[in-house]
């Protein structure tokens, strides 16, 4: 009977670590992983801002899951920013919260869709730190991601948002070599 109430205290704890501060550490890890393939570097938690992402979660789960982004406020820019960040907020109700940064990830590509500056934002190499927040109300869940300093303005969008570095196994570099594609 001991066991089975510390195999269940243990439960619990793993999924207050995944709910709290692990959720914090895996969307991280989940943005620099894909930061890397285009040689950014990687951000860092900043509790500040974490802090203020589950304060905006909470206001998401009070107003019945009204929310707002702001990830293209700053697009047509000429002056300086002086917002602390940009926003992002995703909804999901089966998935994994990281699954949030896979689906943002996959929008690379496409200008012409609003959603490619969810993609920019979360790459931005001139944002260093990330805030990370979680509300629910029943089974919909919103994540909360936050990017600082903020980002996604069209000039200076080549400096910060790098192309994809190619590998040997590109076809151009194979075609290089001489092999050929049957």
């Amino acid at each position: 009977m001991s066991i089975k109430i510390i195999l269940f205290l243990i439960a619990i704890e793993v999924c207050n670590q995944t709910i709290g501060i692990g959720l914090r550490s895996l969307i991280l890890e989940a943005h620099n992983r894909r930061r890397a393939k285009y040689g950014n570097q990687p951000m860092v938690l900043d509790e500040e801002l974490c802090t203020e992402c589950s304060e905006y979660a909470d206001e998401i789960v009070r107003n019945e899951g009204v929310y707002t982004e702001n990830y293209l406020e700053y697009l047509y820019a000429t002056d300086p920013i002086s917002a602390k960040h940009l926003q992002v907020v995703c909804v999901f109700r089966e998935a994994l919260p990281r699954e949030c940064v896979r689906i943002w990830f996959h929008y690379r590509g496409f200008a012409e869709n609003t959603k490619y500056y969810r993609f920019t934002a979360m790459i931005w190499n001139a944002s260093t730190r990330l805030g990370v927040g979680l509300g629910r109300i029943q089974e919909t869940r919103y994540l909360v991601v936050r990017y600082a300093p903020p980002g996604n303005i069209l000039r200076e969008m080549a400096s910060n948002v790098p192309k994809r570095p190619t590998t040997f196994w590109d076809a151009e570099h194979i075609v290089d070599h001489g092999f050929e594609f049957a």
